[in-house]
């Protein structure tokens, strides 16, 4: 079978039921945010001895919920898959009146996962890869106990901050709702006002910034954590300028791929690569930016893209909105952020504009979240969470129930790690 293409199916796009010995190359599949968010992209059920060759498993980058993988097997067994392609972007070019651009569309909701062996309770966490055989014996999963769960029952949650003393706040976006969590306290609704909260980051004077895709530009507010619940003070977008002195609060991982630009150097007849557009990404100022109310924190904003109407029935996408969360610090000190479309994490200086210089690679594993612990050591969260000393060398993985998205130390002492995957909250706690 050559070049099939099923889309927009309610419950299953490709089902090979009692097959064998079937060749499929280069399936794809695509699920439309309205018709198909249920939708599984290819089944084997009792099936043997087939091949799935250059497949992608493709989710529009409209899709508003979580689905846990894109292949499920049942009792099957000798399945070969040969490049294999997960993902939920896709290049969107308009003209509005910020002027005509394109920009890269990244979706939250991939496929989770890329396979799930029901039978064997077994994982394929990587969404991209070259070569995986299931044979008909499959050893069993190690299990893991270090990580403890502390909430579930989530649409989806990440953009998480924490504050001073370490407790922890985070957004469901779906139910438009802040939480919080501490052990004393446990589960708590911060806020629920029905105004799109994103990301969050705290100031220095303990206000919680949230950004919202509210409106056609997005928006930025800020209030007390333990306020009444009408008290917020709504930011006004700044044109930039450089802030020594405060916290840059930047996206913690990227996309970048340059659909519908012309890629092509016709001096030289070399494409601009993936890592040139990343570096073009974070080295470049953004025009405008947002300023805390005790003027400790700043939120470079770059342009933001519509689709559709400018609440909650439509798309906007920029840097800040389609990261799962942020980072931050001052000039002159060192961060890492995921390039995520290279799968590689990257260290680099941050200026007092909030751009990035002295970019360096620092792991070949590049995520949806990273953080960094009291000992300079580097957790990225990608399919699993994996840990890398300050040298950039692997010392260690953390395997999660579910796929982590969203990472951030907290707790008392910050020695906590919390881990956010769609449905549910983990934490692990560093021995000292």
């Amino acid at each position: 079978m050559y070049e099939l293409s099923n889309e927009h199916h309610l419950r299953n796009e490709i089902k090979f039921d009692h097959a064998e010995n079937w060749d499929i190359n280069a399936p794809q599949t695509e699920e439309e945010a309205g018709e198909s968010p249920e939708s599984l992209s290819l089944e084997l059920d009792w099936s043997n001895n087939i091949t799935i060759a250059n497949y992608h498993a493709y989710r529009v980058t409209r899709s508003r919920a979580p689905f846990p993988t894109a292949v499920r097997l049942y009792h099957s067994n000798n399945i070969h898959f040969r490049n294999l392609h997960v993902n939920a972007e896709s290049g969107f070019a308009t003209c509005d009146e910020n002027g005509c651009g394109t920009y890269l569309r990244v979706s939250k909701f991939p496929y989770e996962d890329a396979i799930e062996d029901m039978t064997n309770h077994l994982v394929v966490r990587e969404r991209e890869f070259a070569v995986l055989d299931i044979p008909a014996k499959v050893a069993a999963p190690i299990s893991s106990s270090r990580v403890q769960k502390l909430e579930d029952g989530f649409y989806s949650i990440s953009g998480a901050a924490v504050d001073a003393a370490g407790k922890l706040y985070f957004v469901d976006h779906h139910e438009q709702r802040i939480y919080g969590w501490s052990a004393p306290e446990g589960l708590t609704i911060e806020r629920d006002n029905p105004l799109d909260p994103v990301n969050l980051a705290f100031d220095r004077a303990g206000d919680l910034l949230v950004l919202s895709s509210a409106g056609p530009e997005g928006t930025v507010y800020s209030f007390r954590p333990g306020s009444p619940k009408d008290e917020i003070t709504v930011l006004t977008a700044q044109p930039t300028k450089p802030h020594p002195n405060a916290m840059a609060l930047l996206p913690v991982n990227y996309w970048n791929n340059g659909e519908f630009q012309d890629q092509l150097n016709f001096d030289t007849l070399a494409y601009t690569t993936l890592a040139e557009m990343f570096a073009h990404d974070v080295t470049t100022p953004k025009a405008k930016q947002y300023v805390s109310p005790d003027g400790s924190l700043f939120l470079p904003a770059g342009r933001v893209f519509q689709q559709g109407p400018p609440d909650a029935s439509g798309w906007r996408f920029s840097d800040n909105l389609d990261t799962y969360g942020f980072t931050s610090a001052l000039a002159g000190h060192r961060i890492y952020v995921s390039s995520e479309s290279e799968d590689i994490t990257y260290s680099g200086l941050v200026t007092a504009d909030g751009t990035l210089t002295d970019l360096k690679p620092f792991a070949d594993r590049g995520g949806e979240s990273v953080a960094v612990d009291k000992n300079g050591n580097v957790y990225v969260a990608n399919g699993q969470i994996f840990i890398y000393n300050p040298t950039g060398k692997q010392i260690g993985q953390i395997n999660v129930p579910e796929r982590p998205i969203d990472i951030v130390f907290g707790g008392p002492g910050h020695s906590t790690l919390f881990i956010l995957a769609h449905h549910a909250l983990y934490a692990l706690k560093q021995t000292p």
